[in-house]
């Protein structure tokens, strides 16, 4: 029998198609939310890390990312787009409640900032998975997840028995719906990252972060350096021979080559612009 899928950007990566996500969304503005649930996005990626801890926000913000119609239309009960959320904790901090916490709300996924250590990626691992029954393929990484069957399952449109079943971590558990995606951000991480990849099951996608990668570079937010790209290039190279899944910022302009290049998941943020503006100001002579 075939998988049932939850989650658009899952059934993407398992047929090897790219998967096109926002840039990161004010956790709580909900005129966004609202645009990108009607955008062609498959995922949207919501920012808890540099704002405000707020589970309340995110709650409501998920549910205006609800399309019913587009549910409707596509028969079963898929996100589309697919919500997940960076949450603020960089990895080594090893925070559980707020990996608990986040998952409780309905969200798809997590983005796991500063993913540098084989001992945090298992640590967000455990934190993400319910038990496992003892003797299961997957049992390990064993899971500690909470239990609370209201929110979450109720979002998703299931019974708390049936998101038990649902919510296991990709590719870990083949028929999972939440993916783990971490961020490699500064040299400590690459280095670590086929140590990661290989010792730790359950991280689903690699992020190549190039902001805090320039600045642990000393290049101070300078993304487009050499140093920095050549560093992007080499986490790719890892994840390939992995067979993870590597996500990517770029420009409309980039986004052929990163596709060349073997990135699945590109991250483009919508252009805003402000052409009325910028001509009444060559008029005033301003």
């Amino acid at each position: 029998m075939a998988t049932t899928r939850y989650s658009k950007v899952i059934q993407l990566l398992e047929e090897g198609k790219p998967v096109f996500g926002t840039g990161l969304i004010w956790n709580g503005n909900l005129d966004e939310m609202m645009y990108f649930a009607d955008s062609d996005y498959d995922m949207v990626m919501i920012e808890m890390e540099h704002e405000g801890l707020s589970f309340n926000n995110l709650r409501t913000s998920l549910q205006f990312l609800l399309n019913r119609k587009r549910v409707a239309e596509g028969g079963g009960l898929m996100a589309d787009p697919t919500p997940v959320v960076r949450i603020p904790p960089n990895t080594r901090e090893q925070n559980q409640w707020v990996i608990k916490q986040a998952l409780d709300t309905g969200v798809y996924g997590l983005i796991l900032p500063h993913l540098d250590t084989v001992e945090g990626a298992m640590s967000a691992v455990q934190s993400a998975r319910y038990p496992q029954v003892p003797g299961v393929a997957d049992f390990e990484p064993h899971g500690e997840r909470g239990w609370w069957q209201r929110i979450a399952p109720r979002y998703w449109g299931l019974s708390a028995a049936e998101y038990y079943d649902a919510a296991d971590l990709w590719p870990l558990d083949p028929d999972g719906n939440l993916l783990l995606m971490g961020i490699v951000e500064e040299p400590t991480g690459v280095r670590n990252l086929p140590d990661i990849l290989r010792e730790v099951g359950g991280i689903g996608a690699i992020w190549a972060g190039p902001g805090d990668m320039s600045v642990a570079l000393g290049h101070k937010g300078n993304a487009a350096h050499p140093e920095v790209q050549e560093m992007l290039l080499r986490i790719l190279d890892t994840c390939k021979n992995a067979g993870v899944p590597c996500a990517v910022g770029c420009t409309a302009e980039e986004v052929p080559m990163r596709l060349e290049q073997g990135f699945s998941i590109l991250i483009t943020a919508p252009t805003r612009t402000a052409g009325g503006l910028a001509e009444g100001r060559r008029i005033a002579g301003r």
